[in-house]
């Protein structure tokens, strides 16, 4: 090709298109870096996000330890404060947390019950044994979480079952998740928790919510529960 026609006004402007096209879609262009940033801006939202989290958590367990610490021979402030936080940590709606004592469970702490739900079991005595099949009875019988994406559908509810219509028409409940208290592997009660909304809870806080279930983190708790089953 002779000089002229490498040099022609047509071949420039064909090489310069091709050089705006290599600027614009290479990996320094501006579509790339702001996708780079995009990627950027999420991660750093959810390692601050994370953070958080972790940051709540520690505040909760140093709270349940220092009402630990100073109240070492009383045994409810202790559970209503376990139970509390794990309620609000997992973003349930309320809950309890129950004893389990000559084959019943007995209420011993209760987070932002609803009115109506609350005194129907003050009218049933504040001890029961749980619907079978249901997450109390499962949680108990497994040693396991056990979590009910939708009380409403469940057996138990179908066959009105007391306990359960109580909970599902008297205190809004649909997606619950109960959890064993155990010391040595030996059931001591039940926390369960709830959300108003069909919306299960997440693997991680299940795990939390076992995580608050545990009395025998400290010697103190451990040493209170026993006495409370002997009671």
């Amino acid at each position: 090709m002779s000089r002229k026609g490498a040099n022609s006004p047509t071949r420039l402007r064909s090489t310069e298109t091709k050089a705006r096209a290599r600027v614009r879609n290479g990996p320094n262009s501006p579509v790339e870096l702001k996708k780079q940033l995009e990627v950027r801006t999420r991660e750093l939202a959810e390692a601050r996000g994370h953070l958080s989290e972790a940051l709540e958590q520690q505040k909760a367990t140093a709270e349940v330890l220092r009402i630990i610490s100073s109240l070492p021979s009383e045994l409810e402030p202790i559970f209503a404060t376990i139970l509390a936080n794990g309620t609000r940590l997992c973003e349930a709606k309320f809950g309890t947390l129950l004893l389990y004592q000559e084959g019943k469970l007995h209420f011993v702490a209760e987070h932002n019950v609803p009115p109506a739900f609350a005194e129907a079991r003050r009218r049933g005595g504040g001890s029961f044994q749980p619907a079978p099949g249901g997450p109390l009875a499962e949680a108990m019988r497994t040693k396991r979480a056990v979590q009910v994406a939708d009380l409403a559908a469940t057996r138990a509810y179908a066959e009105r079952y007391p306990t359960v219509v109580d909970a599902v028409e008297l205190g809004g409940s649909r997606t619950s998740v109960a959890v064993p208290m155990l010391k040595h592997n030996e059931l001591i009660g039940v926390i369960i928790i709830y959300r108003q909304e069909v919306r299960p809870f997440t693997d991680k806080q299940i795990e939390l919510l076992t995580s608050f279930a545990n009395p025998s983190r400290t010697r103190a708790c451990s040493t209170n529960c026993d006495n409370a089953q002997m009671n």
